[in-house]
């Protein structure tokens, strides 16, 4: 694929990725892969590939620096706008 197709499919993606990510196995998957995960505050987070952002709910921005970055503007954008107030 190229980037030009992966941005296409990303734009069409991105307004139903939470409906189906954010649900059953892969919400569960999620969940548990962050309980072992261990930040601790004042820490810094590169999230590379941060899609729409559903995985930064399980950081605190409160103790943890996060940079979000995403090949998919679309994505990008919907993290952005789920996270602006904190």
């Amino acid at each position: 694929m190229n980037n030009q197709w992966n941005k296409i499919i990303y734009k069409i993606w991105s307004p139903f990725y939470d409906q189906f990510f954010n649900s059953g196995a892969f919400l569960k998957a999620r969940k548990k892969l962050f309980e072992d995960v261990k930040l601790h505050e004042g820490s810094k987070v590169l999230f590379v590939g941060v899609g729409t952002g559903a995985d930064l709910e399980f950081i605190d921005p409160e103790k943890i620096e996060i940079t979000a970055i995403d090949f998919s503007p679309d994505m990008l954008a919907k993290a952005q706008s789920r996270f602006q107030n904190r």
